[in-house]
């Protein structure tokens, strides 16, 4: 049985940054009148549609970028900055089980020293405190 490489996709949809002036000639045509909206999901492998209808797919297990629609030269570490940023959560579960070494050198060392300061004085506060 072939594994399967763990993919992030990013799908962007493009809006006009205010709905109330597509009436006006040419008011799409400026890049500056669009927003974006930002959708990512993890595969197992890649089938035609997502390589078609993806913006950006990384590999997650070869740590490469196997798409980059946007026409810039962005690294997979520039990417994974950016993802590990915009979806913590998501990211760091997927990651720390499949390669926590590499995901460590993105999260700061203070921040998991205060985290786990933080975590003991919850656990400190939330104790009863003794009386005589």
């Amino acid at each position: 049985m072939k594994i399967r490489d763990i993919h992030l996709l990013a799908f962007y949809v493009t809006k006009p940054r205010n709905p109330k002036m597509t009436h006006i000639k040419g008011y799409m045509l400026d890049p500056a009148n669009h927003q974006y909206d930002e959708r990512i999901e993890f595969t197992k492998g890649l089938n035609g549609k997502d390589q078609s209808y993806a913006k950006v797919i990384l590999n997650l297990n070869q740590k490469k970028v196997v798409k980059n629609s946007w026409g810039t030269d962005r690294t997979f570490d520039d990417y994974f900055k950016y993802f590990l940023q915009a979806y913590p959560e998501y990211i760091i579960n997927v990651m720390g089980q499949l390669d926590m070494q590499y995901l460590e050198q993105f999260i700061p060392k203070e921040d998991a020293k205060s985290d786990v300061t933080d975590v003991e004085a919850k656990d400190v506060a939330s104790e009863p405190a003794v009386t005589e």
